[in-house]
Parts: structure tokens; C-alpha cells; sequence
């Protein structure tokens, strides 16, 4: 059960919170930009998330030929995302931790996003090593770490803001 924090976001010195809402806007348009590559790499459906990790060969009326992940390609773009998204989320939940707001919300939203993270890249290396129809749950998994994120990032934005 969570404790009550030892100070709160909302009662920082004016310069503090200014920082803390530049240091938002800063990951937010970098996660922004992710969000773009994301979809001009997948376009946001699940034959063509497959395809990006496990090629199109197969496919003769393929506009674009898209061949399987190597191992290392895969483990690198795995490590690179868990690592980054890990440590961006980390850095949220405990910034989210030090607000007022209602114990459920809170936890929810402190972690959720890991566990959409780990369903989330679990499911693209079971996917890449073979296990069919886990599109559809990585999907959903990334779905809602993407809608709890931003989520996160307007709700804390907010508490930064408010007076």
C-alpha cells in the first residue's frame, strides 16, 4: 500500500515545477516523434506489425519488401526500447507518486505502463521467435501503455500548471 509522499509536486517553489514541466514537454515530443516513426513503420495494424518483424517475402504483391529481423536486430531494438521507455517511465511514476491524487488513479497509473512494457516487448520476441497471433496482444498491450502514457504525461502537465 502506498504511503503518504514526503512532499507533494504541487507545493514545489514556481522554478522547479517549471523545470519539471519543461523536462514533460521535452519527452513528450520525443515520444511524439516515436509515435509517428511507429505508425509510418507499422501503420497501426496487425499484418503489417507482423510483416516489420517477421518480413513479407512470401507476399509477391508486396509494395515493399521487408525481410525477418536478425537476432541481433531484434535484441537491439528490444534492449534499446525496454531501456529508454523503462527509465522515461520510472522517471513519470515517481514524479507521479509525489502528487495529490487518489490512491487507485495513482497506482494505476505508476503501474500499468510497466506491465504494458513487458507484455508489450515479450509479446514482439514471441511473435519473432514464431508464436503466431501475438500481434493482436501486442497491439492491445502497446495500446494501452501508449494511452497511459499520454494520459500521464497531460495529468501530471496539469498538476504542474494548476495553482
Amino acid at each position: 500500500m502506498m504511503q503518504k509522499p514526503a512532499f507533494y509536486i504541487e507545493d514545489l517553489d514556481k522554478a522547479l515545477k517549471r523545470i519539471l514541466l519543461l523536462f514533460i514537454v521535452t519527452i513528450s515530443l520525443g515520444y511524439g516523434f516515436g509515435l509517428r516513426y511507429l505508425y509510418l513503420n507499422t501503420e497501426a495494424n496487425p499484418t503489417t506489425l507482423e510483416s516489420h518483424y517477421l518480413g513479407n517475402e512470401a507476399d509477391e504483391d508486396a509494395e515493399i519488401m521487408k525481410f525477418k529481423k536478425t537476432e541481433k536486430n531484434i535484441l537491439t531494438f528490444l534492449h534499446d526500447h525496454l531501456f529508454a521507455l523503462g527509465m522515461m517511465q520510472l522517471i513519470l511514476s515517481l514524479l507521479l507518486y509525489f502528487t495529490r491524487t487518489k490512491k487507485r488513479l495513482k497506482a494505476f497509473l505508476i503501474y500499468e505502463p510497466f506491465i504494458s512494457l513487458l507484455v508489450t516487448f515479450s509479446g514482439i520476441y514471441l511473435l519473432w521467435l514464431g508464436i503466431p497471433g501475438l500481434q493482436y496482444i501486442v497491439m492491445i498491450s502497446g495500446t494501452l501503455f501508449h494511452l497511459t502514457f499520454i494520459f500521464s504525461i497531460c495529468f501530471f502537465s496539469y498538476k504542474l500548471i494548476k495553482k
